[in-house]
């Protein structure tokens, strides 16, 4: 389903990434964002970043990052034998994948980092619930199951998204053709398809 698009004045506009979100927790964001890798690192590098948001009401789980650099908590992953989410985007077939996590502004300085260690206007698709708060993306994709409710969190990301998945396990995404990539115009999503709107 193709929905509205609307993000922040002034926020930079960045048509080259890709932008996977869940209205949850395993609800397939990550397999979706490797088939994408997958179907598009057969015709071109592909550049893959997950974004793991760390909430002040969390600090009980993650630890107190206060006292990180705010590039420090970049890292790039270079195991495709795991089972993280970062290995299976190498399995897909990423040129290189990264891990960001942080708050906002580790969010926001560590991605200007990651865009600093790829080709410039290289296709890049990140798995995220927060990045598109600080740069638009040329396509944002929320992946979602018709059995759970989208967690508060994720709901503003209704508002934005140019493309929401329902995902059931099972059938696969028909919604992976109706992306499209090229050099001049980044990511984006054929409207027209009858599938999608």
């Amino acid at each position: 389903m193709v929905s509205g698009n609307q993000f922040e004045t002034g926020m930079e506009t960045i048509s080259n990434l890709l932008i996977v979100a869940g209205a949850g927790r395993n609800v397939g964001k990550t397999e979706f964002a490797c088939r994408l890798i997958e179907q598009w690192s057969r015709h071109r590098e592909i550049y893959a970043l997950k974004v793991s948001a760390i909430y002040p009401d969390e600090d009980i789980y993650h630890g107190d990052h206060a006292n990180l650099r705010l590039t420090e908590n970049l890292f790039e992953e270079t195991r495709y034998d795991l089972t993280k989410d970062t290995s299976r985007m190498l399995r897909a077939g990423a040129a290189k994948v990264y891990y960001l996590q942080g708050d906002g502004e580790q969010i926001r300085a560590g991605f200007w980092e990651f865009q600093n260690r790829i080709p410039k206007a290289a296709p890049v698709i990140c798995e995220s619930g927060s990045l598109w708060k600080f740069v638009r993306p040329g396509l944002l994709v929320l992946v979602k199951t018709a059995k759970l409710d989208v967690k508060p969190r994720a709901l503003k990301i209704t508002e934005h998204s140019t493309l929401i998945v329902e995902s059931d396990g099972l059938s696969g995404f028909a919604e992976l053709s109706a992306i499209r990539y090229s050099d001049l115009q980044g990511w984006s999503c054929r409207v027209d398809s009858p599938d999608h709107g």
